[in-house]
């Protein structure tokens, strides 16, 4: 809720009124009285929007032939008229009574009770806004992300200050590199890649690690924040669940590992606890996922391309170099040559995950491995059939951890992890393979 004034008087009048007094001595008419005083409705500061290159027909989907599909097609594009968002720029004056982070262009939000903007979301609804012909409103919301890296660092969790411990997975280099192969806009990448290589800085500096494998040292990515306290979009439910804990060092451990698993975007999943059921036994931090680093060894991938596309051969060589060095590391950390998959590794136990979480094909989707060796993607694709994860009509869920109550877990399966398995199989010219895709695409039709 945004304040009617600034932070220090809104202080200075709560002490005026109610002094120090404990918060069970409260009456509940004063405090409701005061807040309404103080403090605006959830969400006016945030204007709807009608995109500018928002139209009708665009004529990508034009071009569908499916009259069915078509018509699905043009429901969606009717969608972003009513999801555009953009800020009062009158917010940009007094930024110390929101915690709204402000951004200049207007953007697409995810929806539901999801008012501001996040991160790796951007990423598929870019896609949408691309295949609807909308490059102006794409180029606004890859300018506010970069805005946000240009400012902290790196692009937040999502667009409140109390996002600003955490990042998600590294998406913006992809957007520039989508928005590309759309408009072949050199002037545009230009522009953004000095800022798509300080948020990969801020990967290399802040969410690297060291691990040894068969006597080899490797230099992998990991979810790691460094808030030790409840988050402030879920205070209650944290300091619930610390309550179990018996110290304060362990209550510090969890409120890390719960706000690296937010950071994960798979808030939250047995993929993250030490004993696959209980979220008090969280440890992400003890976790090196193998769907961070497929991604950022895209990232690698997309930032030797994109320089090369605008005649920086220097830059374009050494990323070239980076990202085989780091392929190979991808291999050697997370691949599981008896299960022929790839699988998160753990600190803790020096072994891999070996249970089915989607996370398994990211490499497939960032071709992270050697795309010469046709079998690989296969082998995936057998380990999955294994794991029966084929079977369900609402699509692959995002683990077969039937137990378990946590969101990113059986029977739920998510888009964007669907849609990376689509797409990685997608590539192979497996003729099964390519049967496979086409019943999955289907089921969300």
């Amino acid at each position: 809720m945004p304040m009617k004034q600034d932070p220090l008087q809104v202080s200075n009048a709560w002490t005026a009124k109610f002094g120090n007094a404990a918060s069970a001595n409260l009456n509940k008419s004063d405090v409701q009285a005061f807040v309404d005083q103080y403090f605006s409705a959830a969400g006016t500061e945030l204007v709807a929007c009608t995109p500018d290159d928002w139209q009708e027909k665009p004529p990508k989907l034009e071009t569908i032939a499916d009259p069915r599909l078509k018509e699905w097609a043009y429901k969606l594009n009717a969608i972003w008229k009513t999801l555009c968002r953009k800020i009062d720029p009158a917010i940009e004056q007094h930024t110390s009574r929101y915690s709204l982070l402000y951004v200049p262009n207007h953007f697409i939000v995810p929806g539901g009770r999801f008012r501001e903007f996040y991160y790796w979301d951007a990423y598929w609804i870019i896609k949408g806004l691309i295949a609807c012909d909308m490059y102006n409103t794409t180029k606004s919301m890859i300018r506010n992300l970069a805005t946000m890296v240009e400012q902290h660092g790196f692009v937040p969790n999502g667009g409140r200050v109390y996002y600003l411990q955490r990042s998600q997975p590294p998406l913006l280099s992809a957007m520039v590199y989508e928005l590309y192969e759309a408009t072949n806009d050199k002037d545009f990448i230009a522009e953004l890649l000095p800022t798509l290589l300080k948020e990969l800085n801020f990967w290399n500096e802040k969410r690297m690690v060291n691990v040894s494998i068969n006597g080899k040292q490797f230099q992998v990515y990991q979810y790691k924040t460094q808030s030790n306290v409840p988050r402030p979009e879920s205070y209650r439910v944290d300091t619930v669940n610390s309550a179990k804990l018996a110290n304060g060092a362990d209550k510090q451990q969890f409120y890390q590992d719960i706000a690296s698993a937010a950071e994960s975007g798979w808030d939250f999943s047995t993929r993250w606890f030490s004993d696959y059921k209980s979220l008090t036994n969280i440890e992400t931090t003890k976790v090196l996922p193998v769907d961070l680093n497929g991604i950022l060894c895209w990232n690698m991938d997309i930032m030797e391309y994109l320089y090369e596309q605008v005649g920086d051969t220097a830059n374009s060589q050494i990323f070239r170099n980076r990202r085989a060095e780091f392929r190979d590391t991808v291999q050697n950390v997370f691949y599981n040559r008896t299960d022929g998959t790839w699988y998160d590794y753990n600190l803790r136990s020096q072994s891999h995950n070996p249970r089915f979480y989607t996370s398994t094909a990211v490499p497939l989707f960032t071709n992270c491995y050697n795309t010469l060796n046709t079998g690989k993607s296969q082998k995936v694709f057998e380990y999955m059939d294994r794991m029966k994860v084929f079977d369900y009509p609402g699509g692959i869920p995002s683990s077969m951890a039937q137990d378990s109550t946590e969101q990113w877990d059986f029977p739920n399966g998510w888009s964007p992890n669907n849609h990376m398995i689509i797409e990685g199989l997608r590539k192979s010219a497996n003729p099964e393979m390519q049967d496979k895709v086409y019943i999955l695409r289907h089921l969300f039709f």
